[in-house]
C-alpha cells in the first residue's frame, strides 16, 4: 500500500516511501502509466517494492485520458491564451510533477532528482514531456518503456478528429462545439468514442508542445535530460493475441495480406508481405506479431536511441523468452518478451493484480537487475554499479544496448539490433512507426 493517498487539483497520486528512514533526501521517481491514452490508471501499479529495494521514492499519478485529456477543437483553441486545445492529460501529468517538486521535501525526496518514467503510452509521454518546454525545470532525468517517438498528431488534424466526435453527438457549429460538448455527460462521450474509431494522445503545434517529440529530437530542440529507454524483444505478440486469440479466432494466412493492408495501406502492404513471408514463420499470429514488432517498437525505439545520445542515452531490450503470463489470455503461440512483460520485472508486482510474479530463481535476479539499473540511473544518470554486468552508454562508433535476460544481460550492437529488427527495410516504408491500430 502506498505511504501516501490524496488527492490535489483533481489528481490522484499515490506515493510510496521506503519502510525505514535513510536520513538524507532520496530521489523520486515519477510512473505515467500506459493503456493508449484511453485507458490504466496509477492505482495499479505498486511501487512499494521498488522503493523498498533500491531507496527511491516512487510516486504514481493519474492523468486525462481520451477526449477528456486529448480533445482538440477550434471553439476550445479560441478559449486559450496561446490559441491551443488538445493536451490537456500532457498539463495533467505537469500539474502532478509540479506537485512533486513543491512537496518532495515533505515526504523526503530530493525535488533535484526527479525521473519520469512510464511505459507504452506512458513512454510516449515520457517522450512529449521532454519535447516539451512547459516541463522545463520539472524533471531532470526520463525513463521511457515500450513507447517514445510514436506518431503525433499536429493541430489541424487533431482538430478534425475533434470535430467529428462533436458532429457524432450533435455538436455541428464550430464556433459553439466547446460549449455544446460541455452538456454531454461523460457517458454519452465514452458511448461515441468508439463509434467515431479516434486515436487519442498529445498533439504537436501549440504552447504545450510545440513540435513533436520526433520533430523535437530531430532539431535538438527538446529538454536534454539523460534518457533510458527501450523495448521488449517480442513486442507485437501481445497486441496480436488481444485481437485474435482473445476472442478466439488466430490469424489466419487469409487475413495475413488485409490486417497488413489495414496497418500500413494498400500501396506498403505487398512489400511488407513479401519481407515477411509467412513461411518464415510458424503461424501467420507470429509473422504479423514480428511486423509490428520491428516498425512500431522496435526500430522507432533505435531511432530515439541515436537521436538523444549526445544527451546520455541509455538503451535497451528485454529479451526474457518465457516471462509469466499473467494476462489472462490463452495465446495459440509462445508470449515471448510481448509488450509490458517487463513491468513486472520492473516493479517486483503484477500490475492490476498486485501479487508477486511467478519468477523462477533466474526472473528473480533480472527483477533485482533491472531494479538497480532504473533506480541508479534516477539517482545517477548512470544505471551501472554493485555486480551487475556493465551497461555501456549509447553511442560513439560502435554503439551498443543492453539485452535484458536471465542469466545473461549483456551488450548488443546496434548492428545486430537493427539486422534482427530488420530497421534498414522499415526506413524505406511509410506510415511505420506508431502503436499498433489493429483492425481484423
Amino acid at each position: 500500500m502506498p505511504t501516501t493517498s490524496l488527492f490535489e487539483n483533481c489528481l490522484f497520486l499515490n506515493v510510496y516511501t521506503p519502510p525505514q528512514g535513510t536520513g538524507r533526501l532520496l530521489p523520486v521517481m515519477v510512473w505515467i502509466h500506459g493503456g493508449g491514452f484511453t485507458g490504466g490508471a496509477g492505482r495499479i501499479y505498486d511501487g512499494a517494492a521498488l522503493a523498498a529495494r533500491r531507496h527511491v521514492i516512487v510516486v504514481t499519478i493519474n492523468y486525462r485520458l481520451s477526449a477528456f485529456g486529448f480533445l482538440a477543437l477550434p471553439s476550445l483553441a479560441a478559449e486559450s491564451p496561446d490559441n491551443s486545445s488538445g493536451n490537456y492529460g500532457l498539463m495533467d501529468q505537469q500539474a502532478a510533477m509540479r506537485w512533486v517538486q513543491d512537496n518532495a521535501f515533505a515526504f523526503g525526496g530530493d525535488p533535484g532528482k526527479v525521473t519520469i518514467f512510464g511505459e507504452s503510452a506512458g513512454g510516449a509521454s515520457v517522450c512529449a514531456n521532454m519535447a516539451s518546454p512547459t516541463a522545463l525545470g520539472l524533471f531532470s532525468h526520463a525513463i521511457a518503456e515500450s513507447g517514445c517517438i510514436f506518431p503525433t498528431p499536429g493541430k489541424k488534424a487533431a482538430e478534425r478528429q475533434g470535430t467529428a466526435l462533436a458532429k457524432s453527438l450533435g455538436c455541428t457549429n464550430a464556433a459553439t462545439a466547446a460549449a455544446c460538448m460541455r452538456t454531454k455527460t461523460a457517458a454519452a462521450i465514452l458511448k461515441a468514442e468508439p463509434s467515431s474509431q479516434l486515436a487519442w494522445g498529445p498533439v504537436s503545434g501549440g504552447f504545450t508542445l510545440p513540435l513533436s517529440p520526433l520533430r523535437a529530437f530531430e532539431t535538438g530542440r527538446y529538454l536534454h535530460v539523460p534518457l533510458l529507454q527501450g523495448t521488449n524483444h517480442d513486442e507485437g505478440r501481445f497486441f496480436v493475441g488481444l485481437e485474435f486469440d482473445l476472442p478466439g479466432h488466430p490469424l489466419t494466412a487469409a487475413q495475413y495480406p488485409g490486417v497488413v493492408a489495414a496497418q500500413f495501406g494498400a500501396k506498403a502492404a505487398p512489400a511488407i508481405v513479401a519481407h515477411y513471408p509467412l513461411k518464415a514463420f510458424a503461424s501467420p499470429d507470429l509473422a504479423f506479431a514480428k511486423v509490428l514488432t520491428d516498425s512500431e517498437f522496435s526500430c522507432p525505439a533505435l531511432l530515439a536511441d541515436i537521436l538523444t545520445q549526445r544527451s546520455g542515452t541509455y538503451a535497451y531490450e528485454f529479451s526474457d523468452p518465457a516471462p509469466p503470463n499473467d494476462f489472462g489470455i490463452k495465446f495459440t503461440f509462445p508470449l515471448g518478451a510481448a509488450h509490458s512483460t517487463e513491468l513486472q520485472y520492473v516493479f517486483g508486482r503484477v500490475p492490476l493484480l498486485d501479487t508477486i510474479p511467478s519468477f523462477k530463481p533466474d526472473q528473480f535476479a533480472l527483477s533485482a537487475q533491472m531494479m538497480g539499473y532504473w533506480t541508479r540511473f534516477a539517482a545517477t544518470a548512470n544505471p551501472n554499479g554493485g555486480a551487475a554486468p556493465h551497461w555501456p552508454r549509447f553511442g560513439g562508433s560502435a554503439p551498443q544496448l543492453q539485452e535484458l535476460i536471465p542469466k545473461a544481460t549483456a551488450p548488443e550492437t546496434e548492428n545486430a539490433f537493427a539486422g534482427f529488427h530488420q530497421c534498414a527495410f522499415w526506413a524505406t516504408i511509410e506510415g511505420s512507426g506508431g502503436p499498433p491500430v489493429i483492425r481484423g
